[in-house]
């Protein structure tokens, strides 16, 4: 029989139940936050009013119940979920419209020191988690974070998914405006997604939710890299770095540029961090600040 600890009091605000039997078990009727951690094969937590949970267990048959959840989190630790490959995008070059961004593969072969995220080398025996690049299709998406969020939007084709070295054209969305049609201004996360070879990309095409399956799935891998596509404000932003430094040459211009700079570099710090609600903030200033007028240094 197991060992017990009784208190009680008329006016009691807490109370404590503690016993050492091998099935632990915890109850609260008014509990605001609650943790509970086990090491039993079937670990188990109950409570009739919880508002915030957090659960964690590496067991084989983990088991979680609330009648009044608010918030809860799981991780199960699996076998072979660590992803090794880790993918890189090279440098994005748009054309002069800007109507079309060159996607390259830059993830490179694995190397342990210089390049431990790369690809397996060709023919060494096959590591879980990092595959070579014969093994995968490389597909590139994007987002467009300024007009339609973070649903995925998937090209008609991906003719080049095989092809080593990869690049990918992309083709910018465009709008009509006064009858021509014209690139999407905004904010893109251009994304580089890794499917098992022989995925066919067709079943996959419209599926809104497709960078999050392939961050999720075993055997798949995705990155992203932010880029504003933006004719007036990069030809605005270029005019007044223009003018600043001809301003310092001559010693009549202020430091007003550097402001103009640092918002800037914010909104490509947030998109780097996938901070795309601040990223649009920061846009949004850019794009108030170049409809004000240029810096003028009377040089």
């Amino acid at each position: 029989m197991a060992a017990q600890v009784v208190f009680v009091t008329q006016g009691a605000s807490q109370s404590f139940f503690s016993t050492t039997v091998t099935a632990p078990f915890f109850r609260s009727t008014s509990q605001a936050v609650s943790f509970l951690n086990s090491t039993q094969t079937t670990p188990f937590f109950q409570s009739g009013s919880l508002q915030q949970a957090v659960f964690n267990s590496i067991q084989t048959t983990p088991f979680f119940q609330s009648s009044a959840l608010a918030v809860s989190m799981f991780d199960t630790i699996e076998t072979g979920a660590v992803k090794l490959l880790q993918l890189r995008i090279g440098d994005l070059t748009l054309n002069t419209a800007q109507s079309q961004v060159d996607v390259p593969d830059a993830t490179g072969v694995y190397d342990p020191v210089t390049n431990p995220g790369g690809y397996n080398p060709d023919g060494d025996p096959p590591v879980s988690g990092r595959p070579e690049r014969t093994d995968l299709f490389l597909w590139t998406v994007f987002r467009l974070w300024t007009d339609t969020g973070d649903a995925t939007q998937t090209p008609e084709s991906q003719a080049e998914e095989e092809d080593d070295p990869y690049v990918y054209p992309l083709t910018l969305p465009t709008e009509t405006i006064a009858g021509e049609a014209v690139p999407i201004r905004g904010l893109y996360e251009i994304i580089l997604i890794a499917a098992p070879f022989g995925t066919p990309y067709g079943d996959y095409q419209g599926y809104e939710s497709l960078t999050e399956f392939a961050a999720e799935a075993e055997g798949w891998y995705q990155v992203g890299a932010g880029l504003m596509v933006d004719p007036f404000v990069s030809n605005c932003l270029n005019a007044k770095r223009y003018e600043f430094l001809q301003g310092v040459m001559c010693g009549k211009c202020d430091t007003g540029y550097l402001d103009v700079y640092s918002v800037y570099v914010g909104m490509l710090a947030a998109m780097d961090a996938k901070q795309w609600d601040r990223a649009e903030v920061f846009y949004d200033q850019l794009k108030e600040i170049c409809a004000t007028g240029s810096l003028s240094c009377n040089c």
